[in-house]
Formats: structure tokens, C-alpha cells, sequence
């Protein structure tokens, strides 16, 4: 009977176990450092944050904006923060992850809709910051969503008021879009200065109901 090859598999079940250990102990050790830094943030921007108990500025928002001209346009804006990315310090070597953020970084990200306007919705994205330490004032700027937005006034910044609770004023800058041509005139009243607007939370289903209302009063 030939005697039986055993080949040095102790050793390569042991170099297994001891690479799974390796493994395992990193999963762990990453999962608590972005928990870790999750806390910071809660700590740091608690107006973002519902696990903090606090009101937040994040959230859906309805309400409208009268122009100088005495237009009228239902607004639905939805802010949400923008994700801690704890990958980008692992891909980047030597680099600054983006776990931590700066103060003066954007946070803010989400989407407008608007509505009242002769060429139907128009939509956009944002991005934007808080202004002060509460998020009292914050500030955003838009970009258009659609590949081929309709024509009519849109907005390009906008600076907002939170009272803390569940209100927001708000002073946006409009322009004339036409076509490819974004127009503004010092000397026309709704791109020329801010038009004012109020927004309270809400839900999806509260800005149909506002645009609904919008045309009914043409």
C-alpha cells in the first residue's frame, strides 16, 4: 500500500484562517471608524440629521414664489444631505477622505421643481451650504434637469431663511430662459432683483395641490 502525500495542507489552512482573520478585523475596524465619523457629523451639522431628535433642515418643502410682476410659481424643493463618502480616503493614498467635512464645503443636494409657468413644470438640481452654523440661512444654486427645459423664468441661486421648525422665506434670483439664451435685465423687475417666496414642510402629494390651485386662479 503506498503511503498517503499529505502535501503541507496544515500550513495552507493555516495561512487561510490567518488571511480571513486579516480580513475580517479590517471589515470591523472600518465599519466602526465610519460609524465613528457618522457621529462627528451628527454632532457637528445636527440640522441634518432626524436621528439627533432636532428639527432638520432636510426634508420636502411646498409652498410658492410671487414674482414683482406678480406671477406666480408653486415650488417643491426637496434637500438632502450630501453622503459622507468613506471610500475616497481608501482610493486616494495619502489623500483626505471625505468622511470629514469643511465647513464651507456644499452639504446640500436634491432637487426643484416648479410649477405655473406657461411652458408647464420645469425641473432642477441643487446643490448648496448653510450659511450659518444652524442652517438659519443657507444658500443654493440650480441647474436644469431636463435635457431640453422648457422656455419661461428659472431660477439660478437662491438664499433661504429657516425659522427652525417648519417654515423657510426664501429670495431667489430668476432669469428668462429662451432657448439656449439665459436672459437678464437690471431694468426688468423679476430678473433685474430677488423674488420673494415661503415654503412650509410638506409632502410630494402637497405640490400637485398647489399647482392645481395656481391654475385655477389664472
Amino acid at each position: 500500500m503506498s503511503p498517503r502525500v499529505r502535501g503541507g495542507s496544515g500550513p495552507l489552512r493555516s495561512g487561510c484562517a490567518i488571511l480571513l482573520g486579516v480580513v475580517l478585523l479590517l471589515a470591523v475596524f472600518s465599519g466602526a471608524m465610519e460609524l465613528f465619523w457618522t457621529r462627528v457629523d451628527q454632532r457637528r451639522f445636527p440640522w441634518a440629521y432626524e436621528e439627533t431628535g432636532r428639527p432638520t433642515l432636510i426634508g420636502t418643502w411646498v409652498g410658492s414664489l410671487t414674482t414683482n410682476r406678480g406671477a406666480q410659481r408653486g415650488l417643491y424643493l426637496d434637500l438632502r444631505l450630501e453622503p459622507l463618502d468613506f471610500d475616497s480616503g481608501r482610493r486616494r493614498r495619502g489623500g483626505k477622505s471625505k468622511a470629514f467635512r469643511r465647513a464651507t464645503s456644499d452639504k446640500l443636494v436634491g432637487e426643484l421643481r416648479m410649477c405655473g409657468g406657461p411652458r408647464g413644470e420645469q425641473r432642477f438640481t441643487l446643490h448648496g451650504n448653510n450659511v450659518t452654523d444652524d442652517a438659519s440661512r443657507f444658500r443654493l444654486s440650480f441647474a436644469t434637469a431636463d435635457s431640453v427645459p422648457p422656455d419661461g423664468l428659472a431660477p439660478s441661486h437662491l438664499r433661504g431663511a429657516w425659522d427652525g421648525r417648519d417654515s423657510l422665506r426664501i429670495e431667489a434670483d430668476l432669469y428668462l430662459r429662451q432657448g439656449a439664451s439665459a436672459i437678464t435685465s437690471s431694468a426688468d423687475p423679476e430678473t433685474g432683483q430677488p423674488q420673494s417666496g415661503a415654503l412650509r414642510r410638506g409632502s410630494p402629494n402637497d405640490y400637485p395641490a398647489t399647482c392645481a390651485r395656481l391654475r385655477a386662479a389664472r
